[in-house]
């Protein structure tokens, strides 16, 4: 894993300063086509204190990009270095501030950062506000001594940039990027087994407690927020999530919802419980009434109230599935748990989805 520190090997490349004009002999035909630009970090005591032990970082070391409509870098470097007022010609923008850069999974580093799109008229000011919080998820493993006992070995957070690997000894938070991660059991010959996958959300603290139970064994959450991040704790009984797991080929072998994040554009059967609809892109509504019939959210519990372990899905105009499950002429569903075949996409209403559905079954 190769971490980059900000204060390092940076390459700085802007446009110039309003106070070095005069000096560089610019004329009124270039102040005509330039626009200028005020940065600034608001409340920066919303950064965390208590994520995995990490002190605040200091701001003066964040990254500061800048980039043009075309992609082009006009700054690169240290926030701490960047000028009062930054000039650049008259355009679209956008502008990106991150404490560090990582390119793999990694111990005890939590990533605060924002991303601000602007468009700078020729002539004007503008004031762009940073509001930093954490942007990477921190994920602890703690292992109970009936997982241990049937998985021995550690346990392996994957992602498509990396993974970490956890021993039952393990305090440290891990901290990957927001997204689907694998979580796998790795035997001591070096044989690995997959048990599950799960939906991680930036500026979430997760605690997972793996224990190895009965068929009949609920998964417990509980949730507390405080003004920084979101610290989470969660139950998961490895042997029912296994025991789901199918190829999502046919409906007796559908994928989880949780499973099928990992299959996009792939058309293959999901089973979950619907939970929601009257979807947007920030929000599910989880009780009636309703008012839109063109989708619902679907989950691996009907008790789910979590966005980020919802999948969204499209119930088409004229088509059958809309007919018999929409939530707005059927608030009885709520709660059902169903079977629908159709293709996987990556966003949907700001989550992974389903549409172009192709079947679909109760139970």
């Amino acid at each position: 894993m190769r971490k980059r520190n900000a204060a390092k090997g940076l390459v700085v490349a802007f446009a110039t300063i309003v106070a070095a004009f005069a000096a560089f002999g610019c004329g009124r035909e270039d102040l005509r086509n330039r626009a200028y630009l005020l940065l600034n970090i608001r409340q920066e005591n919303t950064f965390a204190t208590k994520a995995g032990g990490c002190p605040m970082p200091d701001t003066n070391q964040f990254i500061l990009k800048i980039e043009n409509a075309a992609g082009e870098s006009v700054y690169y470097g240290l926030y701490g270095a960047r000028p009062a007022i930054i000039s650049v010609p008259a355009g679209s923008y956008s502008l990106s501030l991150v404490s560090m850069e990582m390119d793999a999974p990694d111990w005890d580093s939590p990533v605060y950062g924002d991303a601000v799109d602007i468009v700078a008229a020729s002539g004007e000011t503008v004031n762009v506000d940073f509001l930093c919080k954490m942007i990477n998820s921190g994920v602890r493993v703690r292992m109970t001594d009936r997982y241990v006992a049937r998985y021995p070995g550690e346990l392996t957070v994957s992602q498509f940039a990396g993974s970490l690997d956890y021993t039952s000894s393990e305090t440290r938070f891990g901290y990957f990027e927001a997204g689907n991660a694998t979580f796998s059991a790795v035997a001591s010959d070096g044989s690995s087994q997959k048990l599950f996958s799960k939906q991680l959300t930036g500026g979430q603290m997760l605690t997972l407690t793996l224990d190895a139970g009965s068929m009949d064994s609920q998964s417990n959450i509980s949730v507390q927020v405080d003004t920084t991040v979101a610290y989470l704790s969660q139950t998961i009984m490895v042997d029912e999530y296994r025991s789901s797991q199918g190829d999502g080929l046919a409906q007796a072998t559908a994928f989880s919802v949780i499973e099928a994040a990992s299959h996009p554009e792939e058309s293959v059967w999901v089973w979950g419980y619907i939970v929601g609809g009257d979807l947007t892109s920030s929000a599910i509504n989880y009780e009636v009434p309703f008012s839109k019939n063109s989708n619902l959210a679907i989950a691996a519990s009907a008790m789910c109230r979590t966005r980020s372990e919802c999948m969204s899905v499209e119930l088409a105009s004229g088509s059958d599935i809309r007919e018999t499950l929409n939530l707005v002429d059927h608030p009885e569903m709520l709660g059902r748990k169903v079977y629908i075949q159709g293709t996987v996409k990556e966003s949907y209403f700001g989550m992974t989805g389903l549409k172009s559905i192709k079947a679909f079954a109760l139970e």
